[in-house]
Protein backbone atom coordinates (compact mmCIF):
# COMPACT_ATOMS: atom_id res chain seq x y z
CA UNK A 1 0.00 0.00 0.00
CA UNK A 2 3.32 2.16 1.20
CA UNK A 3 4.11 1.87 -2.52
CA UNK A 4 1.26 2.85 -4.03
CA UNK A 5 0.91 5.60 -2.30
CA UNK A 6 4.29 6.77 -3.24
CA UNK A 7 3.80 5.82 -6.76
CA UNK A 8 0.64 8.85 -7.12
CA UNK A 9 2.28 10.84 -5.12
CA UNK A 10 5.11 10.96 -7.34
CA UNK A 11 3.24 10.70 -10.28
CA UNK A 12 1.45 13.99 -9.07
CA UNK A 13 4.64 15.61 -8.63
CA UNK A 14 5.75 14.85 -11.88
CA UNK A 15 2.25 16.48 -13.42
CA UNK A 16 2.84 19.50 -11.43
CA UNK A 17 6.28 19.97 -13.01
CA UNK A 18 5.09 19.57 -16.24
CA UNK A 19 2.58 22.01 -16.21
CA UNK A 20 4.33 24.59 -14.67
CA UNK A 21 7.18 24.38 -17.28
CA UNK A 22 4.26 24.48 -19.92
CA UNK A 23 2.67 27.67 -18.14
CA UNK A 24 6.43 29.23 -17.44
CA UNK A 25 7.35 32.63 -19.62
CA UNK A 26 4.23 33.25 -21.42
CA UNK A 27 2.27 35.86 -20.67
CA UNK A 28 -1.28 36.59 -22.61
CA UNK A 29 -2.25 34.86 -25.58
CA UNK A 30 0.19 34.96 -27.83
CA UNK A 31 -0.77 31.86 -30.56
CA UNK A 32 -2.30 34.51 -33.19
CA UNK A 33 0.30 37.12 -33.16
CA UNK A 34 2.88 37.26 -35.87
CA UNK A 35 6.32 36.86 -34.61
CA UNK A 36 8.53 39.65 -34.33
CA UNK A 37 5.12 42.21 -34.61
CA UNK A 38 4.32 43.50 -30.99
CA UNK A 39 2.27 46.60 -32.04
CA UNK A 40 -0.37 44.60 -34.57
CA UNK A 41 -2.87 41.93 -34.07
CA UNK A 42 -2.61 39.74 -37.35
CA UNK A 43 -4.98 36.60 -37.18
CA UNK A 44 -2.98 33.53 -38.66
CA UNK A 45 -5.59 31.86 -40.81
CA UNK A 46 -4.51 28.81 -43.03
CA UNK A 47 -8.38 28.66 -44.05
CA UNK A 48 -7.75 31.92 -46.03
CA UNK A 49 -8.55 32.05 -49.10
CA UNK A 50 -5.52 32.56 -52.30
CA UNK A 51 -6.72 35.83 -53.42
CA UNK A 52 -7.63 38.12 -49.96
CA UNK A 53 -5.56 40.59 -48.71
CA UNK A 54 -2.71 38.46 -47.64
CA UNK A 55 -2.10 36.88 -50.87
CA UNK A 56 -2.62 39.89 -52.91
CA UNK A 57 -0.20 42.35 -51.21
CA UNK A 58 2.93 43.55 -53.36
CA UNK A 59 5.55 45.83 -51.81
CA UNK A 60 4.31 48.64 -49.48
CA UNK A 61 4.87 51.79 -50.71
CA UNK A 62 5.79 54.79 -48.73
CA UNK A 63 2.50 56.25 -48.32
CA UNK A 64 -0.79 55.73 -48.49
CA UNK A 65 -2.52 56.70 -51.83
CA UNK A 66 -2.90 59.96 -53.42
CA UNK A 67 -6.26 59.04 -55.53
CA UNK A 68 -9.89 58.75 -54.37
CA UNK A 69 -10.75 57.30 -50.49
CA UNK A 70 -13.46 55.05 -50.07
CA UNK A 71 -15.41 54.57 -46.65
CA UNK A 72 -18.04 52.06 -45.50
CA UNK A 73 -20.14 55.16 -46.30
CA UNK A 74 -19.85 54.03 -50.03
CA UNK A 75 -20.94 50.16 -50.03
CA UNK A 76 -22.32 48.98 -52.53
CA UNK A 77 -21.39 52.35 -54.61
CA UNK A 78 -19.55 52.34 -57.89
CA UNK A 79 -16.40 54.51 -58.36
CA UNK A 80 -14.16 55.00 -61.32
CA UNK A 81 -10.42 54.84 -62.11
CA UNK A 82 -7.93 54.81 -64.90
CA UNK A 83 -5.30 51.99 -65.44
CA UNK A 84 -2.71 52.35 -62.77
CA UNK A 85 -4.47 54.86 -60.47
CA UNK A 86 -5.37 53.87 -57.04
CA UNK A 87 -7.30 54.45 -54.30
CA UNK A 88 -7.44 54.06 -50.21
CA UNK A 89 -10.17 52.29 -48.67
CA UNK A 90 -11.06 52.63 -44.93
CA UNK A 91 -12.95 50.90 -42.47
CA UNK A 92 -13.02 50.36 -39.48
CA UNK A 93 -12.14 47.35 -37.70
CA UNK A 94 -11.72 45.92 -34.30
CA UNK A 95 -9.22 43.31 -33.81
CA UNK A 96 -8.30 43.71 -29.79
CA UNK A 97 -11.79 42.11 -30.22
CA UNK A 98 -11.01 39.58 -32.62
CA UNK A 99 -13.21 41.37 -35.42
CA UNK A 100 -11.11 41.69 -39.05
CA UNK A 101 -11.70 42.56 -42.40
CA UNK A 102 -10.95 39.68 -45.15
CA UNK A 103 -11.14 41.38 -48.15
CA UNK A 104 -11.14 39.58 -51.99
CA UNK A 105 -10.46 41.74 -55.01
CA UNK A 106 -11.10 40.57 -58.50
CA UNK A 107 -8.15 40.12 -60.81
CA UNK A 108 -7.75 43.74 -61.67
CA UNK A 109 -7.05 45.02 -58.56
CA UNK A 110 -3.80 44.53 -56.13
CA UNK A 111 -3.63 45.94 -52.92
CA UNK A 112 0.13 47.72 -52.77
CA UNK A 113 0.11 48.42 -48.92
CA UNK A 114 -2.26 48.24 -46.11
CA UNK A 115 -1.77 49.49 -42.38
CA UNK A 116 -3.99 49.18 -39.13
CA UNK A 117 -3.77 52.35 -36.77
CA UNK A 118 -5.37 52.49 -33.56
CA UNK A 119 -8.68 54.71 -33.11
CA UNK A 120 -7.99 57.47 -30.01
CA UNK A 121 -8.23 55.96 -26.60
CA UNK A 122 -7.62 58.60 -24.10
CA UNK A 123 -8.59 56.60 -21.22
CA UNK A 124 -6.31 53.37 -22.34
CA UNK A 125 -9.44 51.34 -22.58
CA UNK A 126 -9.54 47.64 -23.92
CA UNK A 127 -11.19 46.83 -27.44
CA UNK A 128 -11.32 50.52 -28.81
CA UNK A 129 -11.51 50.14 -32.75
CA UNK A 130 -9.25 51.84 -35.02
CA UNK A 131 -8.99 51.97 -38.92
CA UNK A 132 -7.43 49.65 -41.63
CA UNK A 133 -6.30 51.16 -44.49
CA UNK A 134 -5.79 49.33 -47.75
CA UNK A 135 -3.77 50.89 -51.05
CA UNK A 136 -5.34 49.17 -54.10
CA UNK A 137 -4.41 50.17 -57.53
CA UNK A 138 -6.24 49.29 -60.96
CA UNK A 139 -3.87 47.15 -62.76
CA UNK A 140 -6.60 45.91 -65.37
CA UNK A 141 -9.31 47.64 -67.56
CA UNK A 142 -12.90 46.71 -67.12
CA UNK A 143 -15.15 46.31 -64.01
CA UNK A 144 -13.64 44.78 -60.94
CA UNK A 145 -14.99 44.49 -57.34
CA UNK A 146 -13.71 44.66 -54.30
CA UNK A 147 -15.69 42.36 -51.21
CA UNK A 148 -14.97 42.18 -47.81
CA UNK A 149 -16.56 40.08 -44.90
CA UNK A 150 -16.49 41.00 -41.23
CA UNK A 151 -15.92 38.73 -38.49
CA UNK A 152 -13.46 36.57 -36.35
CA UNK A 153 -11.66 34.43 -38.28
CA UNK A 154 -12.11 31.42 -36.33
CA UNK A 155 -16.16 31.38 -36.22
CA UNK A 156 -17.95 30.06 -38.65
CA UNK A 157 -19.40 32.36 -41.78
CA UNK A 158 -23.49 32.74 -40.46
CA UNK A 159 -24.49 34.92 -43.18
CA UNK A 160 -25.48 37.70 -40.89
CA UNK A 161 -21.77 39.66 -40.92
CA UNK A 162 -21.15 42.85 -42.05
CA UNK A 163 -19.99 42.97 -45.58
CA UNK A 164 -18.59 45.27 -48.00
CA UNK A 165 -18.71 45.80 -51.50
CA UNK A 166 -17.11 48.42 -54.01
CA UNK A 167 -17.55 47.78 -57.52
CA UNK A 168 -14.25 49.64 -59.52
CA UNK A 169 -15.22 50.68 -63.38
CA UNK A 170 -11.49 50.71 -64.87
CA UNK A 171 -10.76 52.30 -67.90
Amino acid sequence: MKNILKAIAMLLVVVAVVFAAGCAGKTGNTENETPGNTDQFEPINPEIPENVTENNTTQANETMGTGQVVTEADRGKTISLKNGENFTLNLTEDPTAGYTWKLNLSEGLIILDDEYVEGPNPQNLEGVPGTHSWLIEAVSSGSQKVTGIYNRYWENTTLVEENFTLNVDVV
